[in-house]
C-alpha cells in the first residue's frame, strides 16, 4: 500500500499505483462536486498594475463579500453536515445561523481549494501511477483534503468506534470495497501525519 515518506530534503513523497492515483483523483473530484463551489474565475491583470508591480493587490471587485448572503441552516446532506458542522450547540440556533451565514461559503471554498490542489498534484500520475512529491505546504493541503475525503466516506459508511465491523461482510459486498477505500485514505493520512511530525 502506498505510504508517505519524508526525504532528507524535507519533501514528502508518495508512490502510487495507477489504481491508487485514479481513486484519489476521483475522490477529490467528488468532494469538490459535493461542496458545489464553482471554479475560481480567471483573473484579468491590469497592464498598468502589472507594470507597477501591483498585480497582486486585490481589486475592489475581487474582494469577497463577507456579508449576509450565506446560508443560515445546516445542509440536508449528512456528509455536508459533517464537513460543515454547526458552530454552536443546538440550544442556540440563532448563533449557529449567524455564524454559518458569515463562514460557510469561505469554508466550502477552502475545502474545495484543498481538493483541487490535490487533483493538480495528482495530475501527472493519474492514468499511469508514479511518484507525488509535496513540500510542507502541499503536505498540509493534502491533510485537509484527505481528512475531508475520510469524513465523507466515514459518514456514508456510518463509521463508529467499532471500525472492524466490515470484517463480516461478504467478499462481493460493495460496502466491503468502500471500507477498503476508507482504510486506504486513513493509512495515507496517518503516514502523512507521521512524516510531518
Amino acid at each position: 500500500m502506498a505510504t508517505f515518506r519524508r526525504s532528507r530534503h524535507g519533501l514528502f513523497s508518495l508512490t502510487l499505483h495507477v489504481s491508487e492515483a485514479d481513486l484519489l483523483a476521483s475522490l477529490a473530484r467528488e468532494v469538490v462536486e459535493l461542496l458545489e463551489v464553482p471554479e475560481p474565475p480567471v483573473r484579468r491583470v491590469d497592464p498598468l498594475a502589472a507594470e507597477l508591480g501591483l498585480e497582486d493587490l486585490p481589486r475592489f471587485e475581487d474582494v469577497p463579500d463577507l456579508g449576509a448572503d450565506g446560508p443560515t441552516t445546516a445542509p440536508e446532506d449528512e456528509v455536508l453536515q459533517r464537513l460543515l458542522p454547526n458552530a454552536y450547540a443546538a440550544d442556540d440556533p440563532q448563533a449557529s445561523a449567524d455564524f454559518r451565514r458569515f463562514t460557510e461559503r469561505g469554508l466550502r471554498e477552502r475545502k474545495a481549494a484543498a481538493a483541487r490542489a490535490m487533483l493538480a498534484t495528482l495530475g501527472p500520475v493519474v492514468g499511469q501511477g508514479g511518484r507525488v512529491q509535496l513540500d510542507a505546504d502541499g503536505a498540509r493541503t493534502w491533510l485537509v483534503a484527505l481528512n475531508d475525503i475520510r469524513l465523507a466516506l466515514g459518514t456514508r459508511l456510518g463509521v463508529s468506534d467499532d471500525h472492524d465491523a466490515y470484517a463480516d461482510l461478504a467478499e462481493d459486498d460493495p460496502a466491503r470495497w468502500a471500507w477498503a477505500v476508507y482504510d486506504f485514505t486513513t493509512h495515507l493520512q496517518e503516514t502523512l501525519v507521521r512524516s510531518l511530525s
